[in-house]
């Protein structure tokens, strides 16, 4: 499941393909939630044409003939490609000079706010869905537990820390490092900065003609497993990416572009397309996976 990007991160991290759909293409019944704004099931595969047909069974909808290279317009937005380490940096280029070989036409594209728009966003609704989503999923599904008996049984230390620090109390930290109650940010978030999230993509794509947003997966490649790795800091940094596409529930998909000349680890492309798009941008994933054959041999 993808609430963030554990769907997408995984696979860029390991050199697979991972499809987050639009929120609601898949039924998320039985699965424990997180929040009903971002949360939604996904395939991991080696390929494009492996999601495709997992998709057409979950869906039962037909896929789309693929475009051809020079059919395709990609956005690229600065935001998604700063303070990238410089593996990450170096293949993505690689990758995208690649692409416009092909005849793919990139485009530089303006997103204002989209930071500030998405940081409204995030954590608010996180955190305050975190704990009335799986209070009444364990209700629903008559389950005689309370959320503290569950939380206490989280095996993930950062993923308890957050439910203890942030969920249970329904707190989040404010700009001075202070903890704020939650409700107040969330209702804004949903009512304000999702809705103005959502429409900046949909102008964007719309001046620009775009079939999809580009950009790495994550910032830098999968991190040492040691202690470093459960802080929020690092947490934050994997997630940058792929945050603003999981806010407004729309698909993603990650696809590889080899590994790295310094860490020789493996390095994601995600392209993000608009709600309910799923076929169109998975089929641009099977021409793009072809063009970036090269990169994976």
């Amino acid at each position: 499941t993808d609430t963030g990007a554990s769907i997408r991160l995984p696979s860029a991290l390991n050199g697979c393909v991972g499809f987050r759909p639009t929120v609601g293409r898949y039924s998320q019944e039985g699965i424990t939630p997180i929040s009903h704004t971002r949360d939604t099931a996904g395939p991991i595969a080696h390929t494009v044409s492996d999601i495709i047909l997992v998709d057409e069974l979950i869906t039962q909808e037909p896929r789309k003939e693929p475009l051809q290279p020079q059919q395709i317009r990609l956005g690229i937005n600065s935001y998604f490609w700063n303070h990238l380490d410089e593996d990450v940096h170096e293949q993505a280029h690689i990758a995208l000079e690649l692409l416009k070989s092909a005849g793919v036409e990139i485009i530089s594209v303006d997103m204002p706010n989209l930071e500030q728009l998405n940081q409204a966003i995030s954590f608010p609704v996180a955190i305050y869905e975190g704990k009335y989503d799986l209070i009444q999923y364990l209700k629903d599904h008559h389950v005689n537990l309370t959320i503290e008996t569950v939380v206490d049984q989280i095996s993930s230390p950062d993923v308890q820390a957050i439910f203890k620090l942030n969920i249970l109390p329904e707190l989040t930290l404010d700009q001075t490092g202070q903890f704020v109650p939650v409700l107040p940010l969330y209702k804004k978030a949903i009512s304000e900065a999702r809705p103005q999230l959502l429409e900046l993509y949909q102008n964007t794509f719309k001046a620009h003609n775009l079939h999809a947003l580009l950009f790495p997966t994550s910032p830098i490649v999968a991190p040492l497993a040691n202690e470093e790795v459960y802080s929020i800091e690092t947490f934050q940094t994997l997630m940058r990416n792929t945050d603003p596409g999981s806010n407004i529930g729309i698909p993603g998909l990650s696809l590889p572009i080899g590994k790295s000349a310094k860490s020789k680890l493996p390095i994601g492309f995600e392209i993000d397309g608009l709600a309910h798009q799923d076929s169109e941008l998975l089929a641009i994933g099977i021409t793009l996976e072809e063009i970036f054959k090269v990169l994976n041999q």
